[in-house]
């Protein structure tokens, strides 16, 4: 199976030139089957307030970012997965959308808000796997990663793959994406943003690294502090 990540410096709240570059990327991308983009990688994390939260969030059936990527998921004949804001209900979410050739597979809303998620969004409550060209597919969001409850739910159901979108920070989340791969002997493919939300003094800079690790917790592929789009072939 053809599996990969594209990482790239997300424009704080500027989703037409998020989706840009990821229309751009991903057309002149080689074949893939899987690809995974970062978390909330339309608008950035670093919300000033709620209301900025509505005004960006989108739905993810009819949204210009799902529209987009179910697009470019059937063009590519490819499953692509991508961490965008969601509107449901009226209630905020920070999730994963995952489509395909005919349209939208599902939606995981990340369960471990991280301390800045918990002031704009709510939790989702499940983890569930997903069938991708005949491979189990599960998403831990982020800091879901972490936790060992959506690790055991995922492995009880026969997952193959997690998908981990992301915004980290440091290195120590490396480490963590590793350890959980090995620990529960299922490859898992990271993908992280580059840049800062704010020039001002937050200080949070995203650093890439993007990675994919197989069962063993052996890393196949990692980027560095670039843009990258990388695909690489795994045996599942």
């Amino acid at each position: 199976m053809k599996v990969g990540f594209f990482q790239f410096d997300v424009a704080f709240a500027e989703p037409e030139q998020n989706r840009d570059a990821i229309r751009q990327a991903l057309m002149m991308s080689h074949e893939f089957d899987l690809l995974l983009l970062p978390e909330l990688c339309t608008t950035g994390s670093i919300f000033f307030d709620r209301q900025q939260v509505i005004e960006l969030a989108e739905d993810l059936y009819q949204g210009a970012s799902s529209l987009l990527l179910q697009t470019l998921a059937q063009e590519k004949s490819a499953c692509i997965v991508a961490g965008l804001a969601e509107c449901h209900d009226g209630q905020l979410y920070n999730s994963t959308l995952l489509t395909g050739p005919d349209g939208v597979l599902g939606i995981h809303r990340k369960v471990h808000l991280a301390s800045t998620d918990q002031l704009r969004f709510v939790p989702g409550k499940d983890f569930r796997v997903y069938d991708v060209q005949g491979v189990k597919i599960g998403v831990l969001l982020c800091y879901d990663i972490w936790f060992e409850d959506g690790l055991e739910v995922l492995k009880q159901q026969g997952v193959q793959i997690i998908l981990n979108p992301s915004n980290f920070c440091g290195e120590d989340s490396l480490d963590v994406i590793k350890k959980a791969a090995k620990d529960h002997g299922v490859y898992v493919i990271a993908a992280n943003r580059l840049g800062m939300d704010h020039d001002c003094s937050t200080g949070v800079r995203f650093i890439g690294n993007s990675l994919i690790v197989d069962p063993q917790g052996t890393v196949l592929a990692q980027g560095d502090e670039s843009q990258q789009l990388r695909i690489i072939d795994i045996p599942v």
